[in-house]
């Protein structure tokens, strides 16, 4: 208890090295009016089990006219059972969207949120969602149900039962809140695409594969975009399997131990509070660094960080590719804004459930039975997958040949020779650095116009 206090104490003080944002406007008088009468009508019709009800609407304007509105939906019966769901849009007049054909549901990886991932605040031109949105692209996006736990939570026994099953069900009842509103706000009620980054991959994997024993009538997705995940290694990468069982034994350990949550988000917090409240003093985590280095090096060379009995999920695995001077100290980021990435490391849930990160080990291992992978072959609609040559890369293409579909398609970021994986574009690169609008997002938008 006292090193979580510690933990939380760094990261409230951490949080004032940022720029406060305020909540986002609502909308008022007639257009709040208008507004929330076309949620209701929305909610009115969807057709599947207990429909999800609306807690609260908010939205802003961000740039060039790009708007965005949040949601929040109780799922479910319990307290907790809330999720998060946004659409970034263009609009011809205030509150009134752009006729868009194409639109995408973008799912969050680890220890973030839609904002963290896609639409970090503070700075509308490095978010992929407005990128897509100025090419008129209608997008969405989910907060899951443990973006919601925050730093005071204390009794977090609810998660026990959050899994792939559970946020896969949220999913498609964001998703099938997105085509309603779509539908009363002159876009159409069309099916869509959907697009995850890291474990969002998993869960668009995941939707995919069990939305094939749907009638195509019920079926909500015309293509997906799963961005560097490894969702099944190939039977030539035994070790790999081996390692991702080695994995899912561990987390299994600890969730029968009680603890059903992991706490990634909150060490990236402490990493991220404490590079910027003293970046120069020496890490307690790391001491041949200063805490400044350390964060670095968790960002540039995480597949060193890794310790028994876990191993890195490939072999040079990093999120974000790094710059080094002697003895391979880290001394930057390669690709990306270091003082934006510290605020995105900030801005990290504390905590994720276990449930959905078991499963993830159990596909990848090939040796546990779990139903998300039992129809990777019905699965036809048309696949783009994104891969980083420093993050899970070339080990993700795997999945796409026992995919049915006709048409398969890849990018592939690769800016070093093959052997130096652990310097090349990172896992994290794909979305937040620099280069990611260039080399990512504009063939990404591409793809998405032209299915």
């Amino acid at each position: 208890m006292k090193k979580k206090s510690v933990l939380i104490t760094l990261i409230c003080l951490g949080l004032l090295l940022t720029t406060w944002i305020g909540p986002a406007m609502a909308a008022s008088g007639d257009d709040k009016k208008n507004l929330e009468q076309s949620i209701n009508q929305a909610l009115t019709g969807i057709d599947f089990g207990n429909n999800p009800s609306l807690v609260s609407t908010e939205n802003k304007l961000l740039a060039n006219k790009v708007r965005e509105y949040v949601y929040i939906l109780k799922v479910g019966d319990g307290p907790h059972d809330l999720i998060g769901v946004h659409r970034v849009v263009k609009e011809k007049l205030p509150f009134v969207p752009v006729k868009a054909e194409k639109a995408v549901m973008m799912i969050p990886g680890d220890t973030c949120d839609f904002h963290s991932a896609y639409l970090l605040p503070t700075d509308w031109n490095r978010s992929m969602a407005v990128y897509l949105a100025n090419n008129n692209i209608d997008v969405w996006g989910i907060d899951l149900r443990w973006t919601f736990v925050t730093l005071l939570a204390n009794d977090l026994s609810y998660m026990k039962n959050w899994n792939t099953g559970t946020h896969v069900n949220d999913i498609r009842k964001a998703v099938k809140f997105a085509r309603a509103v779509r539908g009363v706000t002159g876009s159409g009620s069309g099916q869509i695409l959907m697009l995850g980054h890291s474990r969002g991959a998993q869960l668009v994997y995941a939707y995919a594969n069990n939305e094939t024993q749907l009638p195509a009538s019920q079926r909500d997705l015309c293509g997906i975009i799963p961005m560097d995940m490894v969702y099944k290694f190939s039977p030539q990468d035994k070790d790999a399997q081996n390692a991702a069982y080695a994995r899912y034994q561990a987390y299994k350990s600890i969730y029968a131990t009680g603890k059903y949550y992991s706490e990634d988000g909150l060490q990236m917090k402490a990493l991220a509070s404490l590079a910027g409240l003293a970046p120069n003093l020496p890490s307690q985590v790391m001491p041949d660094f200063t805490n400044k280095q350390a964060a670095l090096f968790a960002l540039s060379s995480t597949y060193a960080t890794v310790t028994d009995p876990l191993q890195p999920i490939t072999p040079y695995y990093h999120y974000l590719a790094g710059t080094f001077g002697p003895k391979e100290v880290p001394t930057g980021l390669r690709y990306a804004d270091y003082k934006y990435i510290l605020r995105l490391g900030l801005a990290a849930r504390p905590y994720q459930s276990l449930g959905e990160i078991i499963d993830g080990e159990a596909i990848m291992s090939d040796q546990v039975e779990v139903p998300y992978d039992d129809y990777l072959q019905e699965i036809t609609i048309p696949v783009l997958y994104v891969g980083a040559a420093g993050g899970m890369g070339i080990y993700g293409t795997y999945t796409s040949t026992l995919l049915g579909s006709s048409d398969k398609s890849s990018i592939m970021v690769q800016l070093e020779d093959s052997g130096a994986e652990a310097l090349d574009f990172g896992h994290a690169d794909l979305i937040w650095s620099d280069k990611a609008p260039s080399l990512v997002w504009q063939p990404i938008s591409r793809w998405i116009l032209s299915h």
